[in-house]
């Protein structure tokens, strides 16, 4: 059930530091479902994701949760038959963290980041102060992204982006000669 996967998501993340991760993990609390229980041995975390072999008393399977570059194209997992339909309709404006079980997508964690009331004004504002180019980075995925910037006039956006490429942006527009506020 999705409580059960909700756990074992819990469980994973505990050892993945990231606001996504506390989501997850604050969820679980809610409903009391964190419980020591589970024994997960990490054995890698990369940039996108987490990867680990769960035991229970069914034997030992493998787990991974990520983003879905890391959960589709790195680890190769596939869409359950009969459940591309409710794959391709999950809601955009959420952020999405995938939860594998021996290869199969489980589970969908929807994750609310919910966009800030005064976010499209400011924007605004600082277009009327005359700054020129005004970018969002986010780690977030293309579909989120598209989303989010078409909400608040951004004229630029770049999604799933890692912390050393905002690095890597903000130095190659300085050395065009921009001023550049982040």
């Amino acid at each position: 059930g999705s409580d059960e996967l909700l756990r074992i998501a819990a469980c994973l993340e505990e050892h993945f530091p990231h606001s996504m991760a506390k989501a997850v993990v604050d969820a679980a609390k809610k409903k009391k479902l964190v419980h020591e229980e589970l024994h997960s041995k990490v054995e890698y975390i990369v940039a996108h994701g987490i990867s680990t072999t769960l035991e229970d008393k069914n034997g030992e399977k493998k787990a991974i949760i990520g983003s879905a570059h890391f959960v589709f194209e790195d680890e190769k997992c596939t869409i359950p038959e009969g459940k591309q339909d409710v794959f391709d309709a999950l809601p955009p404006e959420y952020s999405h963290l995938y939860l594998a079980i021996d290869g199969a997508l489980a589970a969908v964690i929807c994750i609310e980041d919910p966009l800030r009331d005064e976010a499209d004004g400011v924007v605004t504002a600082l277009h009327r102060q005359g700054i020129t180019k005004i970018v969002m980075m986010t780690g977030d995925s293309e579909r989120t992204a598209a989303a989010i910037a078409g909400r608040v006039g951004v004229d630029e956006y770049y999604s799933e982006v890692l912390p050393e490429d905002k690095a890597r942006f903000v130095d190659e527009e300085k050395k065009k000669g921009r001023k550049v506020i982040m």
